[in-house]
Parts: structure tokens; C-alpha cells; sequence
């Protein structure tokens, strides 16, 4: 086990992807195994930081008292080829595990943009990324985990081993008994969605760990369905000289039924591609933009899979020109660059500005998307402040991300978040589809859930944390 306790030891540890950062912070520990973290719970009686990769953009890894504990250790990948289960650890990230599953041709399509989040990091905020549209989020893949509680007490969690009686959880583990109830949230918000505790009638208790941004336990261990390795994957990008076009275009995008059905749909605005092209040159500063990707399951379907294609693309009178085509089998094409490159730019210029990223990550139902755009044209149209649109557009979670100049504009943003978040409360909409809460987003939870619901999660927390101690201050404080 590695211990640090001066600062400048673990500098690298005190803030994420935001530019959030840690203070007061006393100690930094890197368990090597289970037993190690096990022992770490057992004696420390401080406020307790879970660190994966500190790719996370709503503070969640930072905080401003206790101890850190990193999960970079916990990397351990056994691949079941027979069963297509995977169980790696917390500390594994996206690209490593790509990696090992690829040498027995199996592939997890859960896969978000950053490769190097971990894959604790991503069962903690119920991670989606560009290939939810088809396969949904990290949710849908989990088959088992091992939990630890704060008090150093171990759960083996497997899939459909614990179910709640309509909204009440009554169950033994470790020789005790646990009961509550929940509130129904599912009716409301059977979208995308990753804002506080997943809550329904008959649920599996699975469900409630995965999303709860490491408040209810620290995962070490999960296991992952996974699938045999397509034979490609088609990407697409097409410019368009309007907005209205595109936006035409992804209306009968997401209309398409599998096995046609996109893996991906991705929208950038404007400024999107402009701020693309200052780095990129190869891209084009165009009206609007997208990527999207189909799946090629077998050899013997490409052909048709193509011919699909290009009818859709005749019927809407899309130049040639205007379409470049690569295969993301692998990511290391030029079309997935020019995706993951662009939260990295942004990224780059909030840390440069010393000031934390202000991006939203709202979402609503498909009957709601051309109110939310509305909404969006409304209040951005006014604004002098930079800004950026892009994202998961086939599940209508768009990233606004404010590029402030200075302390002026970044409260300024702050007010119009505040009114976005406001706005998309009132239409029945997510403030966090796929990012967490964290405690940049916690003052938001307002416009989604009354008291008596953030109430409610409040009183799970303590059920599985007494003292309030892990992961202290995300979601609610």
C-alpha cells in the first residue's frame, strides 16, 4: 500500500476534469488489493474521497476535508469467453479494458468518450457516452460487484439477488437487517437520466449502488456482460449548411429500427466546429455537424447495411462532399478524433483560465427535444459569453459548455445555468443525464425533485452511512 501525507506528494490527486480542487486534504492512500482498502476503512475515521482517473467534470473526486483514497490499483481484468462476462477492477480504465477484451475478439459497447475513465468511475455515475442511443448505459451490462461499506463490511452483489417489494427494500446482509422505503421516480424520468439515487417499484438493488456517485459504497470488483466483436463499425460525418437540415436529418435518424438502428448520434454547432478547426484544421467550419455510427455485425450484412445508407442519404439530398466515412471498430479512426478531441479542448482552455467548467448535461424526452432547442436559442442568442453545443443528441442530451474569459463572464454563465436549469426543470427534463451530481450540480436538484424526494435519498445515504462520510458532499450535503 502506498501512503502519502504531504501535499506535494499527491498534488496530481486534488482535482478532476472541472478544475475543482481539494483542500485540507490529510492523507492520500493507493490500496493494492481489497483487503488493503478493507484494513483503510476499518481504522480511518475521517471523511473518506473516492479517486479513479479524475476524468469526472462535477467535482465528485475533489473535496476540502478528509483523505483520499485512490482505486488505480484495482485493475485486475479475468475475461470469462465462454459466459461473455468480464470482471475487472475499479482502477481499470475504458482503453485497457478495449484493449484485453479485443485479444478474444469480444468488445463492451458501453463505451464513453474518455478512454481513460475508469470503469469504478463509470458504475459510479451510471456512465453512458456516444453509444448509449443503441445499448444505453452502464446499467444494462452489470451482472455483479463487490461493495464496500464505510466501515469496511464487504458485499458480493449479483444481479437479481435482491428485489424490492414494490417500493420497499427488506433484506439481511452480513447479519443484519435493512429495510426501507423509495419513492417511484421512474414514471417521470424514463429517460436518460443519472441525477441522485435510481429509484422504482421492484427494483433490483443493484440499481440503487450503480449511479450513487460512491455515497452508498466503494466498488473494487464489477462484472460486465459483454460481446462478440462486430466485424466494423461504420462512422460517418456529414456537415450541413443549416441547422434546420440537421436537425431534419436526426429526427429520422432516431426513427430507424434495429437492425439498421444508429449505435450513435452525435450533434456539434457552429462554434463546436470552429473551436474544432482552430486545432484541427481538417475540420470544416460549417452550419452544424454530425457523427453517427452503424453497426456491421457479420460480413454477410455489410453489403446490405451500406445499400440502407446510402438510400438515406439520397433521400435527403445530402451532397457527397459533405460525407466522410471511416470505421470506429477500434476508435483510432479520424472521424472518433474529432469527437473525443473537443471536451479535451475545452478542458484545456477552462484549466488555463483557472476557473471550473461550466457544462451542462440536460435531457428530455423525444416529445420535448424542439421545446429544448427553443429554450437553448433563446437564451444563448443573447449571450457575448463563448460558448459551445454538442453531444448525445440521439438521446437529447446536448452539452452547453460556457468558455468564460474571466470572472465576469463565468458568474454571468453561472446565472444563465441557473435559468437553463430552471427552464429544463419545468419541462420535465434531467439537469444530469450522464455526469453525476457530484457538488457542482447538487444546487440544480431543486428543479427536478422536491424536498421530500432529495429528503428521501438523504435517508438512504445514512442507512448505508451512518456518519455522512463517503464521498461527503455528493449529491447532497
Amino acid at each position: 500500500m502506498i501512503i502519502k501525507d504531504k501535499k506535494e506528494e499527491f498534488e496530481k490527486y486534488l482535482k478532476d476534469e472541472s478544475n475543482s480542487k481539494s483542500e485540507n486534504i490529510e492523507k492520500l492512500y493507493i490500496p493494492e488489493n481489497e483487503e488493503e482498502l478493507i484494513n483503510i476503512l476499518k481504522k480511518e475515521r475521517s471523511f473518506i474521497t473516492i479517486y479513479g482517473s479524475g476524468t469526472g467534470i462535477v467535482g465528485g473526486a475533489t473535496n476540502n476535508k478528509g483523505i483520499i483514497i485512490s482505486t488505480e490499483k484495482l485493475k485486475e481484468i479475468f475475461i470469462h469467453k465462454k459466459n461473455k462476462i468480464v470482471q475487472v477492477g475499479a482502477g481499470a480504465t475504458l482503453k485497457e479494458l478495449a484493449e484485453e477484451l479485443k485479444k478474444y475478439d469480444l468488445w463492451y459497447p458501453v463505451d464513453s468518450t474518455e478512454q481513460t475513465a475508469t470503469i469504478g468511475g463509470n458504475f459510479a455515475t451510471n456512465a453512458s457516452g456516444t453509444r448509449s442511443f443503441r445499448f444505453g448505459c452502464i446499467r444494462n451490462f452489470v451482472e455483479a460487484a463487490s461493495l464496500i461499506l464505510v466501515t469496511g463490511e464487504k458485499i458480493n452483489l449479483k444481479r437479481k439477488q435482491i428485489i424490492s417489494n414494490n417500493l420497499t427494500f427488506d433484506f439481511e446482509i452480513n447479519n443484519k437487517r435493512i429495510k426501507f422505503d423509495m419513492v417511484d421516480l421512474l414514471q417521470k424520468f424514463y429517460f436518460k437520466n443519472s441525477a441522485g439515487y435510481y429509484m422504482k417499484k421492484n427494483m433490483d438493488l443493484m440499481d440503487l449502488f450503480i449511479g450513487s456517485e460512491g455515497t452508498l459504497a466503494i466498488v473494487t470488483d464489477i462484472s460486465l456482460k459483454v460481446m462478440d466483436m462486430p466485424h466494423d463499425i461504420a462512422v460517418f460525418l456529414v456537415y450541413f449548411d443549416s441547422k434546420e437540415k440537421c436537425f431534419e436529418v436526426i429526427k429520422e435518424l432516431k426513427k430507424i429500427e434495429v437492425p439498421y438502428k444508429p449505435l450513435s448520434i452525435e450533434y456539434f454547432d457552429k462554434n463546436s466546429l470552429t473551436l474544432l478547426n482552430s486545432k484541427l484544421n481538417t475540420v470544416d467550419k460549417r452550419a452544424a455537424a454530425l457523427v453517427f455510427e452503424f453497426l456491421i455485425e457479420k460480413s454477410n450484412n455489410e453489403e446490405k447495411i451500406y445499400m440502407f445508407i446510402d438510400s438515406f442519404f439520397a433521400r435527403y439530398e445530402i451532397d457527397s462532399k459533405d460525407i466522410f466515412m471511416a470505421s470506429s471498430k477500434y476508435k483510432k479512426d479520424f472521424i472518433f478524433h474529432v469527437r473525443e478531441n473537443l471536451p479535451q479542448i475545452i478542458n484545456e482552455y477552462i484549466r488555463q483560465q483557472g476557473l471550473k467548467k461550466i457544462s451542462t448535461d440536460f435531457a428530455v424526452s423525444d416529445d420535448l427535444f424542439d421545446e429544448m432547442i427553443m429554450i437553448y436559442d433563446n437564451i444563448l442568442n443573447g449571450t457575448k459569453i463563448p460558448y459551445v453545443v454538442f453531444g448525445h443528441i440521439g438521446d437529447n442530451n446536448l452539452h452547453i459548455n460556457f468558455l468564460p474569459k474571466n470572472d465576469k463572464e463565468y458568474n454571468k454563465a453561472l446565472e444563465l445555468y441557473e435559468i437553463l436549469a430552471g427552464e429544463m426543470g419545468k419541462k420535465g427534463g434531467t439537469i444530469s443525464a450522464e455526469h453525476g451530481i457530484g457538488k457542482l450540480k447538487k444546487r440544480y436538484l431543486k428543479y427536478m425533485y422536491d424536498n421530500k424526494i432529495i429528503d428521501k435519498m438523504r435517508e438512504i445515504k445514512k442507512i448505508f452511512d451512518s456518519e455522512m462520510r463517503l464521498n461527503t458532499g455528493n449529491i447532497f450535503d
